[in-house]
């Protein structure tokens, strides 16, 4: 599987493996196939984080909904990067990716930016890089994160309030 045996992360793929019976496997593997990932792209996944396996149905689908669907990821970026799944989508992911969104319709960050760079990143690094240095372009970008809701809810809100004007 492409593992080094003198890292730790070979152990929890190791206590992964033998944890998770074939069915289990096999369920979990075509959850993420109806996704679009590969066998491939399950294994780079599986590397980076053998834990992301043991994640709900529901947890993984609503993850995959919300990035996929809603935000316009390829399913491969999350291959890449499958300890976003295990992030709460209320606490973290959504208020994140609201607060991206608007830097991005704002042009002031590229819209290439990986997950991993703003989803992974602690709280202060976050609010540091992308609300506090952008504060006086975008004065809703505290309010937006704090207040944990979905960008699309904060343009219905816009535009309900100010006609057909973006953010």
């Amino acid at each position: 599987m492409g593992f080094n045996p003198s890292r730790v992360v070979f152990m929890e793929a190791l206590k992964d493996v033998l944890s998770l019976r074939k069915p289990m496997r096999e369920y979990k593997f075509e959850i993420f196939r109806r996704w679009g990932w590969s066998k491939e792209d399950l294994l780079v996944a599986f590397r980076k984080d053998p834990c992301f396996m043991h994640l709900s149905e529901e947890k993984i689908m609503k993850a995959m909904n919300y990035l996929v669907n809603k935000l316009g990821r390829p399913s491969t970026d999350i291959a890449r990067n499958p300890l976003v799944l295990s992030y709460s989508l209320e606490k973290r992911i959504i208020p994140r990716c609201s607060v991206v969104q608007i830097l991005i319709a704002k042009d002031v960050v590229n819209n290439d930016l990986c997950l991993s760079s703003f989803i992974l990143i602690t709280e202060k690094s976050f609010l540091e890089r992308y609300v506090y240095k952008f504060q006086d372009i975008v004065s809703q970008l505290l309010s937006v994160y704090h207040s944990k809701i979905d960008l699309l809810d904060v343009e219905i809100q816009v535009q309900k309030f100010c006609g057909t004007e973006k953010l």
